[in-house]
């Protein structure tokens, strides 16, 4: 399950021991909606391994600025709090999921 960040609870994620990531996109953008799908999709697998998180950018624009996200969509997987990886763009099922389970 892919739970919404609103800007409150960023600080409460980020101190979280499991890794997680940060999907960042849009409700405009198809690529986004797609992409977004999929994550959905491969969250429903993963659930004991990596908590995911949807940041709406049209939402949240200050947390889209902190991590300088400049295309979407975007994923950015942490580990122990700190970014370790970034996924810019659209990509299929497998490839998601082999990001998510680094």
């Amino acid at each position: 399950m892919i739970k919404e960040i609103f800007s409150g609870k960023l600080p409460s994620v980020l101190n979280n021991p499991t890794p997680f990531a940060l999907e960042f996109g849009s409700e405009k953008s198809p690529n986004c909606q797609r992409l977004h799908s999929i994550v959905e999709h491969v969250s429903d697998t993963l659930q004991d391994k990596v908590e995911i998180y949807y940041v709406n950018v049209d939402k949240v624009p200050e947390v889209k600025d902190k991590y300088q996200v400049q295309d979407l969509p975007t994923m950015i997987l942490f580990k122990d709090g700190k970014p370790q990886d970034t996924m810019v763009g659209y990509h299929p099922e497998q490839e998601v999921h082999s990001f998510l389970i680094q």
